[in-house]
């Protein structure tokens, strides 16, 4: 019945596809990228740029983009321009309860939900006017100009608005991931040499004496929130940040306007996976040119600007790539709203998650959140063999083949995927990934599923999240096409050679004016990624570059790893590849490569219904945790992954010879991840050391 039923739908539907025109637009654009300069030396690739970007419009685009009006400038014309407009919402936290959650396996968990209250809205002026307050309040305390002002805090609007009023006062924004810990905070305090934190009030009791022992008494905390009970001082000076704002109302201070485009605006420290966190200089010049190669690929992507439009900010704005969104989004005039990736969904808010609240016209995640996305809609699916999973898995298999034959679906759209893409709030033009490689499952789950432009970009911290993006209409996982204003060549490893067919492969080097300035009080490690000559600076990853100019990332320079027959194992690349098996749970694999085995093991994370569903497909008796210290249990996980890799066409040394499944958590706060969500893989080693050995086993 279902097989009949998913049959004629699919013919119903190839009547009626249509030309994509987001594919049609791709396939004419032709070639992405042109050497713009010959090789530099014998170890190097051409020189290359966007196509149709001529020696004289990047000169052209790179001292308009670095020399002209600022952030700050434009944000104060812009919030004069939409004055009384909304310019910002937020929602706050009623209650959070725990409640019983049944998947449509039958598998009950304990699941958080957090109840929100009514949206509050904010105008452009309304914003313009605190921000200008804060900073006045800021200077009411005793900071000079060009102090350094630290914020380590999650996504709110406070934490935007703390920068932009920094820099209307001449101060520097130094910013930390919430997340990053207690000796990572300390040192980028100490190093920073910031009088002055801005972090939530949950956070102060513990706060207090850490800093105390550090001798950072005089630091002055701003918090946000209420203080939790029990908070002593200690003779410490504590404000919140609304007493701060009070005091800038009162002030007589003036503001300044930032105009230096080589003045140093702000200091992000990067999450480190091996040593201390380094802060990344910033200047002006370099934001602005970070801002404006970004907006200008994504105005490709979204269109010309409406009324009505929001943008969903949910991601840690210590991360380059939210901070430089949101600030082409209050410049676009779209209205900023404000989540938490806990409330996005409907399952764990109430009335309703932040998607459905705020319906968003554009999205911007990483890896990890669009793998969770699939595995929740997968999660929901009828069970396999049932009348609507059959259809459901024939609508996907004819809409993948619709795509790669460049045609959109109205047909199926509409009868299949309506649901789905309802989670969304029913607005989207576009969805970003950036911060790492996304599975080739996942990115054709999305382009499938939520039928709207999908790109994947390539940024650091270091430029100003500027690199590259896939253009729209691009349907397999890729780095995209380089930005306006960047150059890029590849330079030989000992692996990957720029000679290398059929793509040239290496290392990136990427050159332009929205590049860092250096880190802070590092001086060795400033001068290790920046040539001598050229000024290119070494990103540390490793990329191919196909026939038409896009660059894919293969992996990290420092994350190849060699085994016994002296092949080269690109972890991360295997892990995002691995990771897309529905057993794993999101970031839940960890590649092990060890120099005396020809072959690799994993460490996978899983859950219980995962877990049990997994169970039931390979018919392996037993209960949840117990059933995870059967070795047929691991035996079939390490097949099950192994096959998924060879339909990715991965070469015999990338397969897993043996893995070993786990109950467990992942995170910053246990040490294992960084707060860029990256593996630390010494914290593993450690961790799992007999497991490890168990794995590597002579057989």
């Amino acid at each position: 019945m279902g097989v009949c039923l998913a049959s004629l739908m699919v013919r119903r539907s190839r009547i009626s596809e249509v030309p994509d025109r987001y594919i049609e637009e791709r396939r004419r654009y032709g070639p992405v990228a042109v050497a713009c300069a010959p090789p530099e030396d014998d170890v190097s690739s051409a020189v290359y740029r966007a196509a149709g970007i001529t020696d004289e419009e990047h000169r052209r685009i790179c001292k308009e983009w670095y020399e002209g009006e600022n952030i700050v400038q434009r944000l104060e014309e812009i919030c004069a321009e939409r004055s009384d407009r909304r310019a910002l919402a937020y929602r706050t936290v009623q209650k959070v309860e725990t409640e019983k959650k049944t998947d449509s396996k039958g598998h009950t968990r304990d699941w958080e939900v957090t109840y929100l209250n009514d949206p509050t809205y904010m105008t452009y002026n309304e914003l313009w006017s605190r921000l200008i307050a804060f900073g006045k309040g800021l200077r009411e305390l005793g900071l000079a100009e060009g102090a350094a002002v630290a914020i380590a805090e999650d996504v709110r609007w406070e934490w935007l608005a703390s920068v932009l009023a920094g820099w209307t006062q001449g101060l520097i924004s130094v910013t930390v991931y919430a997340n990053l810990g207690e000796a990572a905070l300390l040192h980028a305090l100490k190093e920073a040499e910031c009088p002055a934190l801005i972090c939530n009030g949950n956070a102060v009791k513990k706060l207090v004496p850490l800093l105390h022992k550090a001798k950072l008494d005089n630091t002055m905390v701003i918090y946000l929130d209420a203080l939790p009970a029990g908070v002593d001082a200690e003779g410490m000076m504590l404000l919140s940040w609304t007493d701060v704002l009070q005091k800038g109302l009162q002030s007589c201070f003036s503001y300044t306007i930032p105009s230096d485009c080589n003045r140093t605006a702000l200091i992000m420290y990067t999450s480190g996976t091996v040593a201390e966190p380094k802060g990344v200089i910033h200047t002006f010049g370099s934001l602005k040119t970070g801002a404006a190669a970004l907006e200008d690929r994504l105005t490709e992507l979204l269109g010309p600007k409406e009324e009505g439009e929001t943008y969903l900010a949910y991601l840690p704005l210590a991360h380059i790539l939210e901070f430089i969104t949101e600030i082409i989004m209050l410049n676009r005039g779209s209205l900023l709203c404000y989540g938490s990736p806990r409330t996005l969904s409907d399952m764990s808010a109430r009335p309703r998650g932040d998607l459905a609240e705020f319906r968003p016209m554009m999205f911007v995640g990483v890896p990890r959140i669009f793998e969770t996305i699939r595995k929740n809609v997968e999660s929901q699916l009828p069970p396999v063999g049932s009348v609507k999973r059959s259809i459901f898995d024939a609508a996907y298999a004819a809409r993948l083949r619709a795509i790669e034959d460049g045609k959109d679906t109205p047909f199926l759209n509409e009868k299949v995927f309506s649901v789905p893409r309802a989670m969304f709030g029913g607005k989207l033009r576009g969805i970003v990934c950036g911060g790492a490689p996304l599975g080739s499952k996942t990115q054709a789950f999305m382009n499938v599923v939520f039928g709207v432009p999908m790109a994947q970009g390539y940024g650091l911290t270091e430029t100003c999240c500027n690199g590259s993006i896939q253009r729209t209409g691009e349907l397999h996982p890729a780095a995209g096409q380089l930005l306006k204003g960047v150059e890029a060549k590849l330079c030989d490893t000992e692996e990957y050679k720029h000679t290398d067919t059929p793509y040239p492969r290496g290392a990136l080097l990427l050159r332009g004016p929205a590049l860092f300035k250096g880190y802070l009080k590092q001086e060795e490690a400033t001068s290790e990624v920046f040539t001598k000559k050229g000024g290119w600076f070494h990103t540390g990853d490793v990329v191919e570059m196909d026939d038409s100019g896009c660059l894919r990332i293969i992996g990290r320079v420092k994350a190849l790893a060699k085994n016994l027959l002296g092949e080269y194992i690109a972890i991360e690349f295997l892990e995002a590849l691995y990771g897309q098996h529905e057993l794993v749970s999101p970031n839940g694999v960890c590649v092990l490569v060890h120099p005396q085995r020809a072959y690799i093991c994993a460490l996978v994370l899983t859950e219980q219904p995962k877990a049990m569903n997994f169970a039931s497909v390979h018919k392996i008796p037993g209960n949840w945790p117990e059933i995870l210290q059967e070795p047929l249990f691991h035996q079939r996980a390490a097949e099950a992954l192994t096959a998924l890799a060879k339909a990715e066409g991965r070469r015999p040394f990338e397969l897993l010879r043996h893995v070993r499944v786990l109950n467990d958590e992942w995170t910053p706060e246990n040490g294992i991840m960084t707060a860029s969500m990256k593996i630390r893989r010494s914290a593993v080693d450690k961790r799992y050391a007999d497991y490890i050995e168990q794995l590597f086993e002579d057989e």
